[in-house]
């Protein structure tokens, strides 16, 4: 995960930052940090065309332009040209950028920072560097929870990545998935804040999975109310709020023996709180669908329910709809006439469609078990 130019503010030395010019270019990459000292001197010639390199985050004191200012504007020209991602600058020597240089990063989605605390340009490139290596280190996990999700891991394997997440790890682990309910975005900004809590990081840690985030619990005893305690710190240490997210909650389990296995019950339990829209999803209540989840890979089970759904085709979507709600709604009449909108004699109406078109041989209660199993593969496929 590279960084944009937005998630600088997010690095505690760069948190007073001030965004001078050019917020429309917020989102730009940044790969490395550089410093601007001499290079547009009049009179000094770079010695290559790409002298800063794409996507990099340049500092400067503007020194090179102490003495004629309007320097700035060409050197913000020559910049976004070269594809940096942003310039920062201290106003020691430059009090003030020139208007033209603001109008032109303004025009050209370029941004522009000043910095004017007590920031070394060493501390703040060790600060920027550091970033990226956490960025990276979660992209590289991603691939091994891949391999996890998939169980194409021993054991044995599957615990060597735990080490590799946090080697203080204690015993005992318990997994959350976590997605935000808005953008799983602002959840990364979170990883710096746990791990700048030494009490909480020896015990914890968070990573990224796709659109989720995982957060690993670990305790010396398997004591639930212990994890509880936990995770609240935690939610209290980061800012974040459950009533914004979605949580899926694994087992407690040792971590040597069964590490893959809580990964996968956490992400697959915070999927079916997404489903079900609740705040949070302990995989010992998912119910039927821990019979599903194991076996969603089958072709078997793959083939069942496209075949069962394939009556409907893409002619009848509100059928569709009313199915998903339906059995979203755990057979709740009431409850999926007002999720859509409509009568409650509409949806029975549907249902009706919906068992002449899928079981036209079945009883009632055949239809709705056979109903309800195509669609919640259906809906957990999604997510694989």
């Amino acid at each position: 995960m590279k960084l944009t130019v937005k998630d600088l503010f997010d690095i505690p030395l760069l948190k007073n930052f001030k965004l001078v010019a050019g917020e429309g270019g917020l989102s730009r990459p940044v790969e490395q940090p550089d410093i601007l000292d001499f290079e547009f001197v009049q009179g000094v010639q770079m010695s290559r065309k790409d002298i800063f390199d794409k996507n990099s985050m340049i500092l400067t004191s503007l020194l090179f332009a102490k003495d004629d200012h309007n320097l700035i504007c060409e050197a913000v020209r020559k910049l976004y040209e070269l594809n940096v991602s942003c310039m920062a600058y201290k106003p020691v020597l430059v009090k003030e950028l020139p208007k033209e240089a603001i109008d032109y990063a303004n025009a050209h989605n370029f941004p522009i920072l000043e910095f004017g605390g007590d920031e070394f340009f060493e501390d703040i490139i060790f600060e920027v560097n550091r970033a990226l290596e956490e960025g990276d280190d979660l992209e590289a996990l991603e691939k091994d929870f891949n391999n996890i999700m998939d169980q194409e891991l021993t054991p044995k394997e599957e615990f060597r990545i735990s080490k590799k997440i946090n080697p203080d790890f204690k015993r005992f682990m318990k997994v959350v998935a976590i997605k935000d309910k808005t953008s799983s975005e602002e959840i990364f900004t979170q990883v710096k804040k746990l791990r700048s809590s030494g009490r909480i990081s020896k015990k914890a840690a968070l990573c990224k999975y796709r659109d989720c985030y995982l957060l690993f619990l670990s305790q010396d005893v398997n004591e639930p109310s212990r994890f509880d305690a936990l995770l609240t710190d935690i939610f209290i240490a980061s800012d974040m709020e459950k009533d914004n997210v979605h949580c899926g909650v694994s087992s407690i389990k040792t971590s040597n023996e069964y590490f893959g296995k809580i990964v996968r019950e956490a992400y697959w339990a915070c999927n079916v709180a997404v489903l079900e829209d609740v705040s949070m999803k302990s995989y010992a209540d998912l119910g039927i669908y821990r019979l599903i989840i194991p076996e969603l890979h089958s072709q078997n089970l793959q083939n069942y329910m496209y075949e069962y759904l394939l009556p409907l085709g893409d002619e009848k979507p509100e059928l569709f709809e009313t199915a998903c709600k339906y059995v979203l709604a755990r057979g709740d009449l009431d409850a999926t006439a007002e999720e859509m909108f409509c009568h409650v004699n509409t949806i029975r109406y549907r249902l009706g469609r919906l068992q002449s078109l899928l079981d036209p041989t079945s009883n009632d209660k055949e239809f709705h078990e056979n109903l309800f199993m195509a669609i919640r593969i259906y809906l957990l496929s999604q997510f694989l």
